[in-house]
């Protein structure tokens, strides 16, 4: 595996270390943000994942980390491939492997947030992979893209899951193609999307992605889920009736703060920041 700008990490270290860096694993390269902890870092690194489509710099994942970090906690915020699909759930895995390992060298330990999709996601980087030892718990803020859960999502995608199997069957997974995704919680409804079969499918294929309801009751490291008391899409799907089925650890939490489902970002830090303080 080898990283983006290596040369620079192993001479001048402050060169990449001052606000953002690259990172590359094979078939993905992005940017990485650093968030330096105010006064003396504390034992916990956070790393922060976008929902769709605004990606890392999205002003709600921001002001999070950068929140995150005034208490003490160095935050990362990665660009991750489900921002324009351009690489499999799996290169995801291994893109957050990559991460945890160049940042966590002093026996710091890791906890993984999520907002929406970045949530879902954070959760299933715990529990569908087998991540560093180091990475203890993650947080889920109001996760989205729960496509086992969502008949919207399963409506609106059906007929571009139906051809992207085609396709492949036919020995077309590897080649661009333009397929639908569903983001209604973010006032856009349908998308057009250019990614490959074989991707695609990773992310929306109900028989080849990740099942969050199963593997929620199947949690191996605790979870700290938090919604918007606004957040319509937790009432539709029944967030708290699905967090009932996780499984039970010692540090689980559920909290519900002010805001919708976007709006609620700006106000998860100061609970979270309690809760990380657990597992210096």
């Amino acid at each position: 595996m080898k990283y983006c700008l290596l040369s620079l990490l192993l001479i001048y270290p402050e060169v990449v270390w001052g606000g953002t860096f690259e990172l590359e694993v094979p078939g993905y390269r992005a940017e990485v943000g650093e968030h330096k902890a105010k006064g003396t870092p504390r034992n916990v690194i956070v790393i922060s994942l976008h929902g769709k489509e605004k990606g890392r710099s999205h002003a709600g994942n921001i002001s999070f980390a950068k929140q995150i970090a005034r208490a003490g906690f160095t935050s990362y915020t990665p660009q991750m491939p489900w921002y324009d699909y351009s690489a499999p759930v799996s290169t995801s895995y291994e893109f957050l492997d990559a991460l945890v390992k160049m940042v966590a060298k002093n026996g710091q330990k890791v906890v993984v947030a999520g907002h929406s999709q970045g949530a879902t996601y954070a959760f299933f980087y715990t529990t569908d992979h087998e991540p560093p030892s180091n990475v203890v718990a993650s947080v889920l803020l109001t996760p989205g893209h729960l496509i086992h859960r969502s008949g919207s999502i399963q409506k609106a995608t059906a007929g571009s899951v139906a051809r992207a199997k085609q396709l492949i069957a036919q020995g077309k997974g590897d080649e661009n193609r333009s397929f639908v995704d569903f983001n209604k919680g973010g006032g856009s409804g349908n998308k057009s999307i250019t990614t490959t079969p074989e991707i695609y499918l990773s992310y929306f294929g109900l028989d080849t992605s990740p099942n969050f309801l199963e593997l929620i009751r199947e949690a191996r490291k605790p979870i700290f889920w938090i919604d918007g008391e606004k957040d319509g899409l937790a009432r539709r799907l029944n967030y708290v009736g699905i967090y009932k089925t996780v499984r039970e650890h010692r540090q689980n939490k559920y909290a519900i703060v002010r805001g919708g489902h976007v709006s609620m970002w700006k106000h998860a830090a100061e609970p979270v920041i309690e809760w990380l303080q657990q597992f210096e």
